[in-house]
């Protein structure tokens, strides 16, 4: 298809990547075991890239490092204490491609108030099949968060780290 005859994004196209965003955060926000690793995994294309800007700057690509990244999340910190929620977005696209900007925000639900952390994704989305799914995302921390305050989890990754 080429630019002059792209099909711009329905509403219901739109929609369907906005849930996509809903489980995502809600996904994450599942227990630890290996069920839940691979509903989240299921959110996105097998060749799938997920790369996290925070303390470290790492890619994960494919299902297995998808999944290990889901069991590095769960098991290296307390998501148990913690819940994910969507901010704004920004749906852009045409045909079975679609680019989405982003805000994530992680807050305590026990143990403590407030945000415990705060940034942007930068998705590229693809239809394939009538389903839309991540096929490259990008984390990447708020600049104005302290990000220094994961950095005890992150000192005692080899002790803590469990797979699903």
């Amino acid at each position: 298809m080429t630019e002059d005859t792209a099909t711009p994004l329905s509403a219901l196209d739109r929609f369907e990547i906005f849930e996509q965003l809903v489980r995502h955060q809600r996904y994450i926000d599942n227990d630890p075991s290996r069920a839940s690793a691979d509903k989240y995994v299921g959110l996105y294309w097998p060749e799938a890239s997920f790369t996290v800007n925070d303390l470290r700057s790492q890619t994960f690509t494919g299902p297995d490092e998808l999944k290990n990244l889901y069991d590095y999340a769960h098991s290296v910190f307390p998501l148990e204490k913690w819940f994910h929620d969507v901010g704004w977005f920004e749906i852009d696209g045409e045909g079975d491609s679609a680019d989405v900007l982003w805000r994530w925000r992680v807050s305590w639900k026990e143990d403590g108030e407030g945000v415990v952390s705060t940034g942007t994704y930068r998705d590229r989305f693809e239809r394939r099949a009538g389903s839309w799914k991540v096929i490259e995302r990008v984390s990447d921390v708020d600049p104005n968060w302290p990000a220094a305050l994961f950095q005890p989890y992150v000192d005692r990754q080899a002790e803590l780290f469990k797979t699903s």
